[in-house]
């Protein structure tokens, strides 16, 4: 192979091959995946939908290797919300106006995304309908069961990828046959996974004390059915099970403006692993007003991972009541750095929740008729 790829002077040769032997020995074995993992939780719990606000809903933008090669590009859109989630409760008597939210047994949830990768135009569509039960263990702790339901499709241009058959000796010739046994150019199989996750919840004592905890611990497997690949004539590779571990915890710093949220990632499918280490603070500039909920409270993050052997992520985030942005940087780390020097790519998030996620705010049943 390395005499072959001397001898083969072109670029786009080299990515070609690549891709075709990506395609024959790993059958796809990585997954979609975003370094803001925590804003597409439809790709790591199933368990997660509905966790942590009553309605949320977002989109997502990841571009990736555009100093490498074709960019890969990735996107999506959620929406998930809690199920006969107006049955609000008073957050107490001196506070007239100021409600916390229930518990709701049921959450649902639904989602898209969609991936193109590579000269060949490599390209992932999937639907997921996601379903989550919360069962209460007491005013602190609540434990969630989530399964979920995909449809995905995978494509592939054939006719803009170059083989190592169609080397004359001198030049690439299109007219060679590719000796490649490519059954299609596209196929669609049903994708199954479920999950479990721990929520853990402790509120300020007042709206200054800034002393709230919450955490989060989850496990999943994603591909249950263990779907068949269909690309090349005679393949019986078959996608690996997806185990992933997951948490996060929340916690304000006593008596100050701001709050650390350190969280973890692990991801196993195959011979392939992925470790994601990370660490946000938050800075909060002005508290919601207590009784009327018009004052938003405003939050500013930055955080940094990383992503074990292969990349160091900044990342940004704005929060203003109900809204947030969030922005990161992949710095690449991995042997790929002398092709990439460093450039991963750039990935964006826009998201609305009801209610707000601070700590006081207005009913909003008439509101939003939840």
């Amino acid at each position: 192979m390395e005499k072959l790829f001397i001898n083969l002077k072109s670029v786009h040769l080299q990515l070609g091959t690549f891709a075709c032997l990506l395609i024959g020995a790993s059958s796809f074995a990585q997954d979609l995946h975003f370094s803001q993992y925590s804003q597409s939780p439809s790709l790591v719990n199933p368990a997660l939908t509905g966790a942590t606000n009553v309605l949320r809903a977002s989109v997502i933008y990841k571009d990736q290797w555009r100093g490498v090669t074709v960019p890969y590009k990735t996107y999506g859109a959620s929406f998930e919300m809690k199920f006969k989630a107006s049955n609000w409760d008073k957050a107490g008597d001196n506070k007239t106006k100021a409600y916390k939210k229930s518990v709701s047994r049921l959450a649902g949830g639904l989602s898209f995304y969609s991936d193109k990768a590579g000269d060949g135009n490599m390209g992932t569509s999937q639907v997921n309908l996601s379903l989550a039960s919360f069962v209460p263990i007491n005013k602190k702790n609540l434990l969630s069961v989530g399964l979920q339901a995909s449809v995905v499709q995978r494509t592939i241009d054939f006719s803009k990828l170059i083989f190592p058959d169609q080397y004359n000796g001198t030049s690439y010739d299109p007219n060679i046959n590719s000796g490649e046994n490519a059954a299609a150019q596209n196929f669609t199989f049903p994708d199954f996974a479920g999950g479990i996750n721990w929520s853990y919840g402790y509120g300020d004592k007042a709206i200054a004390s800034n002393d709230a905890v919450k955490a989060n611990v989850g496990v999943s497997m994603y591909h249950i059915n263990q779907p068949k690949q269909k690309f090349l004539t005679g393949s019986d590779e078959k996608l690996s099970r997806k185990y992933i571990f997951h948490g996060d915890l929340m916690f304000g710093v006593p008596n100050t403006n701001m709050a650390l949220i350190p969280n973890y990632l692990l991801q196993f499918q195959g011979s392939a692993k992925e470790i994601i280490l990370g660490m946000m603070c938050k800075y909060y500039f002005k508290e919601d007003s207590k009784y009327t909920g018009f004052i938003k409270r405003t939050a500013l993050g930055l955080g940094a991972a990383y992503r074990n052997q292969d990349a160091l992520i900044l990342s940004a985030l704005v929060e203003s009541g109900q809204y947030a942005v969030g922005f990161s940087y992949d710095l690449n780390t991995s042997k790929l750095t002398k092709a990439s020097v460093g450039r991963g790519g750039p990935e964006i998030f826009i998201r609305f929740v009801t209610p707000n996620p601070f700590l006081y705010q207005m009913s909003t049943k008439k509101r939003y008729n939840i």
